[in-house]
């Protein structure tokens, strides 16, 4: 099952790795998780963890005021995805190694759902 998990974690981060969308410490970290909590936890881990990351990315977007640059940012990566090419090729901001691009502490959202998606299991098996 550890592998399993390990290996269903990096199927899904590394191609965001090589679309330079996650840092590689956010793969090892998923790819970690994956190992200690198997392929369907995991899973379930990876969806909580998505709902946090995009209330998260929706909250700094609108702190940093840059919802109209993010919607746009999002029209590349989807145009330049249908087109089989490399968003941040087409726009530097969208590379996460950038400098200048809205980073999202990934790992900090990692461990919030990893730690949610624990205690729902546990509240889910006690009843």
């Amino acid at each position: 099952m550890s592998l399993k998990g390990f290996g269903l974690a990096l199927l899904i981060y590394v191609p965001l790795y090589l679309l330079r969308a996650v840092g590689g410490g956010d793969v090892k970290l998923m790819a970690a998780v994956g190992a200690i909590a198997g392929p369907a936890n995991w899973l379930g881990i990876m969806l909580i963890t998505a709902i946090f990351g995009g209330i998260a990315a929706i909250v700094l977007v609108a702190f940093k005021q840059r919802v109209r640059r993010t919607l746009e940012n999002i029209w590349v990566i989807l145009t330049s995805l249908a087109r089989g090419q490399t968003p941040f090729k087409n726009n530097p901001q969208l590379d996460v190694r950038n400098e200048q691009s809205v980073r999202l502490p990934h790992a900090v959202v990692i461990a919030f759902g990893t730690i949610a998606f624990l205690l729902v299991s546990r509240a889910w098996a006690a009843r």
